[in-house]
């Protein structure tokens, strides 16, 4: 029991001395992950067709990838809060307000239970028109954000569908569904 109250004290410790930057979960931004079948490193810019500050491999082990928080898209690019690895090896590599292209970032779309739809919409709002159901558990390319809204796009058949998803079905977890609730 004692050892039970020291590890508890000791994670309840560390949680206290983790900074904001550490944050694993952004309630108030897109989250995305970088594509593990690319081939291309994960280069991060000073600023928009800046200069490379960080070259970042592809992760080889297979549960083990990196996560970006967005903070806005421009052209293409997305401006980010921070890079993470996950979950093996965890680390935080910050760049805060740094760049990098939009190209190989994924999200993965929520199928919670058999009742739960997602939708994408033409529009970045709940009001705006419906244009696809996605009623399975589906990995998407993120393009461009606003505000909490992803816009994505995938292949049906040879057909691209691309339209607006909702924060409350966006996963940037590529084997799991993410609970937003």
């Amino acid at each position: 029991m004692k050892c039970f109250r020291l590890l508890l004290l000791l994670l309840f410790s560390i949680n206290l001395f983790a900074q904001e930057s550490d944050t694993i979960h952004y309630k108030n931004l897109v989250e995305a992950y970088y594509d593990k079948e690319t081939k291309k490193p994960l280069y991060i810019y000073d600023n928009i067709k800046g200069i490379i500050v960080d070259t970042l491999k592809n992760i080889d082990t297979k549960n083990s990838w990196y996560k970006i928080a967005i903070l806005d898209s421009e052209y293409g690019w997305f401006k980010i809060k921070n890079i993470q690895r996950l979950p093996n090896a965890y680390k935080n590599y910050g760049y805060e307000n740094y760049w990098v292209k939009t190209s190989d970032f994924l999200i993965s779309v929520d199928h919670i239970d058999k009742k739960h739809r997602a939708y994408l919409y033409d529009e970045p709002t709940n009001e705006s028109n419906k244009i696809h159901k996605i009623d399975s558990f589906k990995t998407v390319h993120v393009t461009e954000t606003i505000d909490l809204w992803a816009m994505v796009s995938f292949k049906v058949g040879k057909k691209t569908i691309r339209g607006w998803l909702s924060f409350k079905d966006q996963c940037a977890y590529p084997w799991t569904s993410c609970t937003k609730y």
